[in-house]
């Protein structure tokens, strides 16, 4: 058996029938996804897509990549045993969307 303190929670619900995708990164620590509604796709760092959907549970590893996304629309509940320091998050953010005042 497996399991991890929360140190970082976070719920998503993409707009029914709008595409969405959570930008690629380093898992912080162990993570936990949970598809509660509609239906996506997981990616690895290599670009290779998973289906998932409703009932769906994904997990990561320290490390792992992070990505996912829907282009019809999903509801999940995030959990996360560790943070992502804030200049790492603030360093990924700017190099997307570039620097922010």
């Amino acid at each position: 058996m497996k399991w991890f303190t929360v140190k970082e929670y976070g719920t998503s619900e993409g707009i029914p029938g709008a595409k969405y995708r959570v930008l690629g990164r380093q898992a912080p620590g162990a993570g936990v996804l949970v598809v509660q509604e509609g239906t996506g796709w997981v990616m690895g760092q290599d670009g290779t897509r998973e289906a998932i959907g409703a009932k769906t549970v994904v997990m990561w590893d320290a490390g792992d990549w992070v990505e996912y996304g829907s282009d019809d629309g999903l509801k999940t509940e995030e959990y996360w045993a560790a943070q992502e320091p804030e200049e790492v998050t603030q360093a990924r953010l700017a190099a997307v969307f570039g620097h922010q005042d």
